[in-house]
């Protein structure tokens, strides 16, 4: 029986058609997108697509903040070792696994905390600084008070993966509270700030000041703004901003 194979025979233009379609629906486009809400909050595209890159590049950086006294079980995998034994034959052994207790560490990412927190901060300062914040705090609290309390009421805590929250449920929360409530002059900034700070204070912070969730997460390792939360903060930030 002949193995199975693959043959493309449309050509190198279509190759070459292919690969452009594909750069432009994974890259170009996402990219386009962040540039465009960016842009909103008085970014320029090349200072968009930075923020982005250092979003992502930072989303797999966890700074410790907190080592607990809380105890939690790591399970480590099953190992297997070779040897050889008397008669000199080749043996192979497996070793079960042994669970191993660690403190439990919380950290703060810092793609997905970190520099939401800065770039909330210097478009608040920005907006306060052009003359036009008149009003604008009383809509931004209520903006994220909403959305924190649409996050915290659907955040779950999961033993092995930590705080989940639902990807896309911050951003409608967000463009509902903002879209419909705050001035249209506020709604970009109201909308990246609650959106971002408001799933981060709602999905993260406010959990893990309630004892019955926080003990509830068994992760050796709770990031604010890390897994089960980055997508949420980033479509929300974004998507957010584009549908105000």
């Amino acid at each position: 029986m002949n193995n199975p194979y693959f043959q493309f025979s449309g050509g190198i233009f279509a190759a070459l058609l292919m690969l452009v379609a594909l750069f432009f629906l994974f890259i170009f486009l996402p990219v386009s997108i962040v540039a465009e809400a960016f842009s909103k909050l008085g970014l320029t595209p090349a200072q968009g697509v930075l923020m982005l890159i250092a979003i992502l590049v930072g989303r797999t950086v966890d700074l410790p903040v907190f080592t607990s006294e809380r105890l939690v079980m790591v399970p480590k995998p099953r190992t297997m070792r070779f040897t050889v034994d008397e008669a000199g034959r080749h043996m192979q052994i497996e070793e079960d696994a042994i669970n191993e207790l660690k403190k439990q560490v919380f950290a703060v990412n810092v793609g997905g905390c970190i520099l939401p927190f800065l770039l909330s901060l210097t478009f608040i300062l920005s907006l306060h600084m052009s003359g036009h914040a008149d009003g604008m705090y009383g809509w931004l609290g209520f903006a994220m008070v909403m959305v924190a309390g649409g996050c915290y009421a659907m955040t779950k805590a999961n033993p092995y993966t930590g705080l989940r929250v639902p990807l896309i449920m911050p951003a409608l929360m967000t463009f509902v509270s903002v879209y419909f409530f705050v001035p249209e002059p506020f709604r970009p900034v109201a909308a990246y700030v609650a959106g971002t700070m408001g799933t981060i204070i709602g999905g993260n912070l406010v959990p893990l000041l309630t004892p019955r969730i926080r003990n509830g997460v068994g992760t050796p390792l709770v990031s604010i703004g890390g897994a089960g939360t980055f997508g949420g903060v980033f479509v929300a930030g974004i998507l957010a901003v584009l549908l105000a």
